[in-house]
């Protein structure tokens, strides 16, 4: 049976746990769960906003995966695709909070069930956009095949492939990285890589230069996500930058998935990669503003108020 969707994405999603009150992962008392991955998080964000979402993965048939599932399933994201897996568990993540807004992230995700995904998981299904992050070809050899025969599958069927390098330092180096990022951007339509991600790719650390590197691969729209700076942006019409939105920062994890999330959902729209970017802006003003990967993620009634000046995120 077919499926459509205005976006597809794949990867693994694990449970999170941090500390119920701020302290270390060591003395706390308590933890308190949710779940956290990159590719969800922006589904998430997607879906709040009323788009249709589909996430394909695998858990573990443990509370972790059932709990994974649930999560998303009760975001409105059609979660059909997932299969659980009875020989590998669900990740984990454990976060810990530091000094001023830095993080600690201690992962468990060593053979998880989302280490091997598989093609038939994807059949029959079609998507506007397909977003694909660089953290799940990390994941293992075959997850890496399956990344690059999906992006081929989905494009020669008219879907757009939005790429989000995501670097992860503790699946890979910057030299195997570098490999696969060049040769995912090639294959995208929308790439959108940190500054640091885009000085692996290109060796370059100057934000115009990085643009017109990134851009002579071949992908017709490039956004370079700089954090609390804002974002560079560039495609065959128009060129520039859009600073980001003053809000008190909580928890930075999780920004730059609900920066993506704006930003497709604007492009989706038909608006312009300038208005889009803008629209990601203001997604990840609302999730640095919130403790968690997603809470934070506004639906179309807090966006268009935070859009009017009504609404400011974490005040």
């Amino acid at each position: 049976m077919s499926s459509s969707f205005d976006v597809v994405t794949f990867g693994e999603t694990m449970v999170l746990c941090a500390p119920s009150e701020r302290g270390t992962l060591e003395s706390a008392p308590a933890y308190h769960a949710s779940i956290g991955g990159a590719e969800s998080n922006c589904a998430i964000g997607l879906a709040r906003l009323g788009y249709s979402v589909a996430w394909v993965s695998r858990v573990g048939r443990d509370p972790f995966g059932a709990r994974v599932l649930k999560t998303i399933r009760g975001e409105g994201i059609d979660v059909s695709r997932v299969e659980i897996c009875d020989s590998a568990p669900t990740g984990l993540m454990f976060k810990e909070p530091g000094p001023g807004n830095t993080t600690r992230v201690f992962y468990y995700r060593q053979q998880s069930a989302a280490t091997a995904l598989r093609s038939q998981q994807f059949d029959s299904l079609s998507a506007k956009y397909l977003f694909v992050t660089g953290i799940t070809p990390a994941l293992s050899d075959s997850n890496c095949k399956l990344t690059f025969e999906l992006v081929e599958r989905f494009r020669a069927a008219g879907t757009k492939v939005a790429f989000d390098p995501n670097m992860r330092f503790r699946l890979w180096s910057p030299s195997e990285a570098r490999i696969v990022f060049l040769e995912l951007a090639r294959k995208c339509d929308l790439l959108i890589p940190s500054l640091a991600e885009a000085e692996i790719m290109t060796g370059l650390d100057e934000s115009e230069s990085m643009l017109d590197a990134l851009l002579s691969l071949g992908p017709p729209q490039v956004v370079l996500k700089a954090g609390d700076k804002g974002a560079w942006y560039a495609d065959g019409a128009e060129r520039g930058f859009c600073p980001c939105h003053s809000v008190p920062e909580i928890d930075p994890v999780g920004a730059g998935d609900a920066f993506c999330a704006g930003l497709l959902s604007g492009l989706l729209d038909g608006q312009s990669l300038r208005d889009a970017v803008t629209r990601g802006a203001a997604l990840g003003a609302f999730c640095v503003s919130t403790f968690g990967d997603y809470q934070g993620l506004p639906d179309r009634v807090g966006l268009q108020a935070f859009t009017d000046g009504i609404l400011v995120p974490g005040r």
